[in-house]
């Protein structure tokens, strides 16, 4: 369901709705009655009685027995309620703040959603869902889709009055929707993407610490991992007059290469965009190496040879989350910058056998480092962070016991954090070997 009417930039669209009732796939598979909020602009939500049954009791039907969040407090009174809501704060909350330092989405959207209905449907959504996927009770997928489905309500009665909209908390629970339907549905599945964009399209973001510049980025990064998987461009244009500022911080490193690899996505995915020329890719590859030579040294990576698990790999680590998924997304962008090269000159046979040769070794190095470093990790976040860069570059590794490994790795991180991760290791199987 897309909630506000929009392409992405450069091949038209409108950022306002049309006012038609959009088509709600879930509730077209279920055969439910897809109502809307009455009132553009409401706040009220389903009216349904609070549950009253053991926590993970199922509901009679669709929308019966689970508590409203039309008045959050009262909602917070609900044991069900309260223990989906401490699981997002104590266990997703930080995967959307990988590369903040402020954590906004573990101290400051608990704190919104005790007033906001919208971004509490958001959480008791994405909490179920991923209690669903990694405990595999049924009961939490029904919690999940009537809390989704009220967002979906929720979402729809904003674009009656988009000026109104509080874009930060707006922001935040379409990212937590967004999760949603990656751990819910399917890794395809774009319509709080496609929702998110229009909001972002109309709106001028100032990035500074706050939550609407930590949604952004969270939002950015979702769009990067689909992107990467899907091998395609992203949702959103980006380009230098939105750019973030220089870093300053440790953490705003995570944030500008993060920018940076969404625009070479951009420039060298998308399926119309033209060849690079020889000056253009000169010009983005010495931006990729002054930012590799402006970081600190606490990027630096650790070497210590049998800390963890017998590995194929390297065993390399860092001090920080958002250093892991500064490499990964530098190692990333380098990868696509060697795809992306032009010929200088049309090459005789013998010279392309080189010039192939090495372009699998530099892919297959900056695979190699991107592994190794998710390996090292302990971290859900990170691995969350790490299956777009791993989806695009890691078949470019051809030793088999590395893509086994890794694809043993893969099935372990998706059981732990729900994520569907199957269609990524499955592209790592031994017969899929680049030669």
């Amino acid at each position: 369901m897309h909630y506000y009417s929009a392409k992405r930039a450069g091949h038209g669209g409108s950022n306002v709705s049309d006012g038609r009732r959009p088509k709600c796939s879930p509730c077209e598979h279920v055969a439910r009655d897809c109502h809307w909020i009455a009132e553009a602009g409401a706040t009220t939500g389903p009216r349904v009685p609070a549950y009253q049954s053991s926590p993970l009791t199922p509901a009679t039907h669709r929308g019966i027995g689970y508590t409203s969040t039309e008045h959050p407090e009262y909602a917070l009174q609900d044991p069900q309620v309260a223990k989906l809501f401490r699981h997002y704060i104590g266990t997703l909350a930080a995967w959307y703040d990988l590369n903040d330092s402020k954590r906004n989405f573990k101290d400051i959207v608990p704190v919104r959603a005790r007033y906001n209905p919208l971004l509490l449907s958001a959480i008791l959504a994405f909490s179920a869902a991923n209690q669903h996927r990694t405990l595999g009770e049924d009961a939490y997928l029904e919690i999940a889709e009537f809390y989704h489905y009220d967002s979906v309500r929720r979402l729809i009665s904003l674009t009656g009055n988009i000026d109104s909209i509080p874009l930060g908390e707006t922001l935040a629970a379409i990212c937590l929707l967004r999760s949603y339907e990656i751990i819910a549905q399917n890794v395809s599945s774009q319509s709080h993407l496609h929702g998110c964009y229009s909001l972002l399209a109309s709106r001028q973001i100032d990035l500074t610490t706050d939550l609407l510049s930590a949604g952004y980025w969270n939002y950015l990064r979702e769009d990067i991992t689909v992107a990467l998987i899907e091998q395609r461009g992203l949702m959103i244009s980006l380009s230098d007059q939105n750019a973030p500022p220089e870093p300053t911080e440790d953490a705003d490193f995570a944030n500008y290469i993060t920018f940076l690899l969404g625009k070479i996505i951009n420039r060298c995915l998308s399926v119309d965009s033209s060849a690079l020329s020889s000056l253009e890719w000169e010009a983005m590859k010495a931006g990729l190496d002054r930012f590799k030579s402006s970081l600190p040294p606490s990027f630096d990576t650790i070497q210590t040879p049998g800390l963890g698990q017998q590995s194929s790999f390297p065993s390399i680590w860092t001090l920080r989350n958002w250093h892991v998924s500064t490499l990964h997304y530098y190692h990333t962008a380098m990868g696509i910058m060697w795809l992306a090269q032009p010929a200088t000159q049309p090459p005789k046979a013998l010279q392309r056998i080189d010039d192939m040769e090495c372009l699998r070794r530099r892919l297959e190095y900056h695979a190699t480092e991107i592994c190794a470093l998710a390996i090292s990790s302990d971290s859900a976040p990170v691995w969350v962070n790490a299956f777009g860069p791993i989806a695009f570059c890691c078949p470019w590794i051809r030793d088999n016991h590395k893509r086994v490994e890794m694809a043993e790795e893969l099935g372990k991180w998706g059981k732990l954090t729900g994520w569907p991760v199957s269609i990524i290791a499955d592209a790592l199987s031994p017969s899929d070997v680049v030669r």
